[in-house]
């Protein structure tokens, strides 16, 4: 009661939180925009919720979670945009307490290859 009476921050102002609920609760959404080709929608929203995994890594230390960082990654790649792929990929990479899997260093070194046979 009290901390309604004097104000208290509502999870959408919590690092981890989009519009109210936790990244995680995206990941639905995400797979519905981009089965429905509606890609420009699904990358707004994946560079939204790394922003906020990556506000939710500097305050907890837990890592980022990959998926959405890969989910671009395929998106990039499926606009032949190699360059914003590399990108994504070294965003995930640079993060503090980011767990590499290697599959994840295997696609980026191809991103740069493609990028680089493209230029």
């Amino acid at each position: 009661m009290l901390k309604r009476l004097f104000g208290s921050k509502p999870n959408a102002d919590k690092p981890g939180f989009y519009h109210g609920k936790h990244f995680t609760e995206y990941i639905d959404q995400v797979n519905t925009l981009k089965r429905a080709e509606k890609l420009d929608e699904a990358e707004r929203l994946l560079l939204a919720l790394i922003d906020v995994i990556e506000a939710e890594n500097q305050t907890q230390q837990f890592g980022v979670a990959p998926w959405y960082y890969e989910q671009l990654a395929i998106l990039y790649r499926g606009r032949n945009d190699y360059a914003a792929e590399v990108a994504i990929l070294e965003r995930c990479q640079q993060q503090p307490y980011s767990r590499g899997e290697p599959a994840f260093a295997e696609r980026l070194e191809k991103a740069r290859a493609l990028r680089d046979k493209a230029t």
